[in-house]
């Protein structure tokens, strides 16, 4: 459906100009620069444009064309999509602004174009976009300054100005791009065709994408996670503080905010997520060297002791990569070729004055370690350093091991990074950037998972309600999920719901639709011991709920034995992207003070499950700390697992809280369970 965009064999430009100062002009420059095919302007104004016969419709074009680049006014593209249709173009390119960032008015000729792409048969891009490029098939139709080199990473973006300046930025330090795509508007084609297209491209070996929004949560997630089944890809998602929330009722909310979800999202299709362009840039150097899969075990070699400490540093900052420790034949292997000062610890410092020939001996030792994954490789210009040199060597050493360049400094040390360029190599300009890069390429971990593919149903406005007690018990049970104790709705049945719970002590909650948040109401009470203090309590908790809320009555009373166990939270927010996000938590102080939680995608496996629970920061009290014995991990799995098939099964349920959970040796008790939805 897409290969037209990319390599067509007839293109009609539609507003081409000899006008040097206009969009129209550098679009026929740029496809004109590249391969031949036939290009053929139209335009009202002009007889020929940049030496070719210019035509004053698409329907006087003699020839058959694949593709139109349209670069006219607003109102009168719907017109020409059709003529265009007419004329047996299957694909559009709408450079065109004044749509829907303009207003209402945009919006309807926005609506209308796409209406008449998809009921003529027109592949359609934009519009309000810079357009697209291929490097291998020498295809610039943009209006993009200059057009990259030939590579391997694919960018697609939501921002032009931002592809323009990536571009750029590739052009200058030796980044080569299989394709470049601007999507501007997303009328008709979004990133998730996009993304889907180049899953199977071949000259595509990793995929950056910009994102300020997600057209279809589920989708995008079944996308990003065929590509990064084949291929690395790497979201940075801008906007991340202005997105919208649905209302939170609930300490899942408060543990789940947009962007927290947006990173879960990403983790479970094993994708990378990163916050910054710099990141962004300094893994596609990573990828453009060929290096696409995690590198966690690290050496620094350097001619300078500070940039080397400052680059262990940054290692033992993160919670991915570590500083790889020698034995003893390693050590005596570097000893005997560096000089006696020199350092051989992990970080090795060849001291200032190292030639070639120094960095050259080193890394004959180093690259045939096989518990080294890759050597950053610091050059720093002092007097004696020869980085052309030293350049030369690295790349002698490239295939050996993965190399990661920084040639720290200026007009000194740009020798050395123009042989670096000349051989496929890159150079990173700081220790920040390659650490930053490995670090992210480091926390990717795919799962197993299948996105969710019920659409979200978000009500901004709509207050949230609490769902009838005996409705959420009935949900649960359902899902062989049981909330613990007998609920009674007459005080008269106490003695009767005693002697079925066995001794106490006991704990006793106020049920009624309002109490969203009984411990705050005083409607929780604990340690209660006989059936005479169940009675006294009932009438005190119908009190004081009275006094504090106005309601009348409760429904009824949740009277349950007192559990001893490691307190946690499993809960659910609806996101209005990626639909079920399930979270799980320690509870008590621990997700009042640390919020120490985790969060994924629904559906849930037990598998996947198993791997939220280890991903918290306080996983050892629930496996052991200090001699206690390891609580029952499968079974909160499990309700993890039945949590997130409720959710989907319930798409009217916004919020979920199972807190607290006790969880033992012998499994986890529910102890209060919340369900909330819109009014």
């Amino acid at each position: 459906m897409l290969d037209t965009l990319f390599n067509p064999r007839a293109v009609a430009v539609i507003g081409a100009t000899s006008d040097t100062s206009k969009v129209g002009y550098a679009l026929m420059k740029n496809i004109l620069d590249g391969g031949v095919r036939e290009v053929y302007p139209v335009t009202l104004s002009e007889q020929v444009v940049l030496g070719r016969a210019a035509y004053t419709s698409v329907s006087m074009i003699p020839g058959h064309i694949d593709l139109v680049v349209i670069a006219v006014r607003a109102d009168v593209v719907g017109s020409i999509l059709h003529e265009c249709a007419d004329k047996g173009a299957k694909a559009a390119i709408v450079i065109s602004a004044g749509f829907k960032e303009v207003g209402e008015a945009g919006r309807k000729m926005e609506e209308e174009i796409a209406y008449i792409a998809q009921e003529r048969g027109i592949v359609l891009l934009g519009p309000n976009c810079l357009g697209v490029i291929d490097a291998h098939a020498d295809w610039n139709a943009s209006f993009a300054v200059a057009k990259p080199r030939p590579g391997h990473i694919a960018f697609v973006s939501q921002s032009g100005a931002l592809g323009t300046a990536l571009l750029d930025w590739a052009n200058r330090e030796g980044v080569g791009f299989s394709k470049f795509v601007s999507l501007g508007n997303e009328a008709s084609l979004s990133e998730l065709e996009f993304l889907e297209y180049l899953a199977d491209d071949d000259d595509t070996k990793a995929i950056l994408l910009y994102l300020e929004q997600v057209s279809d949560g589920g989708r995008f997630l079944e996308a990003a996670r065929r590509v990064t089944g084949k291929k690395p890809l790497v979201v940075l998602r801008a906007g991340r503080s202005a997105r919208g929330a649905v209302a939170v009722a609930s300490h899942t909310g408060s543990l789940a905010p947009g962007d927290a979800i947006f990173g879960a999202a990403l983790r479970q299709v094993g994708a990378v997520s990163v916050d910054s362009l710099r990141t962004l840039f300094s893994l596609a150097k990573l990828f453009e060297m060929g290096h696409s899969t995690p590198l966690r075990n690290i050496v620094i070699l350097t001619n300078g002791g500070g940039p080397s400490v400052n680059t262990a540093d940054l290692i033992e900052d993160t919670d991915t990569l570590s500083l790889v420790s020698f034995r003893d034949p390693t050590l005596h292997s570097l000893r005997s070729v560096l000089p006696s000062m020199a350092a051989v610890n992990n970080p090795i410092d060849v001291i200032g004055d190292a030639g070639p020939e120094r960095y050259d001996k080193a890394l004959r030792t180093l690259t045939e370690l096989k518990e080294v994954d890759a050597i950053i490789t610091l050059v720093t210009p002092q007097m004696m350093t020869d980085p052309a040199g030293i350049a030369h060597v690295l790349t002698k050493h490239k295939d050996n091991k993965p190399l990661m360049p920084v040639f720290m400094g200026g007009d000194t040390v740009e020798p050395g990074i123009v042989v670096l360029k000349e051989s496929g190599m890159v150079n990173f300009e700081s220790p920040t950037d390659v650490v930053e890069a490995l670090d992210a390429l480091a926390r990717t971990t795919a799962s197993i998972e299948v996105a969710q593919k019920h659409p979200p149903t978000e009500r901004p406005g709509r207050a949230l309600e609490m769902y009838p007690f005996e409705e959420t018990r009935s949900i649960l049970q359902s899902y062989d999920l049981h909330l613990e104790g007998a609920y009674i709705t007459n005080k008269s049945d106490v003695a009767v719901a005693l002697k079925k719970l066995g001794p106490g002590p006991y704990a006793m909650k106020a049920v009624a639709q309002e109490l969203v948040h009984k411990s705050d109401l005083n409607a929780v009470r604990l340690n209660i011991d006989t059936h005479d203090e169940v009675v006294k309590t009932w009438d005190e908790i119908v009190s004081e709920v009275k006094k504090k809320t106005g309601v009348k009555t409760v429904d009824g009373m949740l009277i349950q034995k007192m559990v001893a166990g490691v307190e946690c939270i499993i809960g659910m927010k609806r996101d209005p992207v990626f639909g079920p996000v399930i979270v799980f938590g320690l509870g008590g102080i621990y997700v009042e003070i640390l919020k120490d939680s985790s969060l994924r995608i629904a559906p849930v496996s037990k598998a996947e499950a198993l791997r939220q629970i280890r991903e918290i920061q306080g996983i050892s009290l629930l496996t052991g700390a200090r001699g206690s014995e390891p609580v029952h991990l499968e079974a909160i799995a499990q309700a993890i697992e039945a949590l997130s098939h409720l959710a989907i099964d319930y798409p009217d349920i916004q919020e979920v809280d199972f807190n607290p959970v006790f969880a033992t040796p012998q499994g986890v008790h529910l102890v209060d369970v919340r369900f909330m939805r819109y009014t």
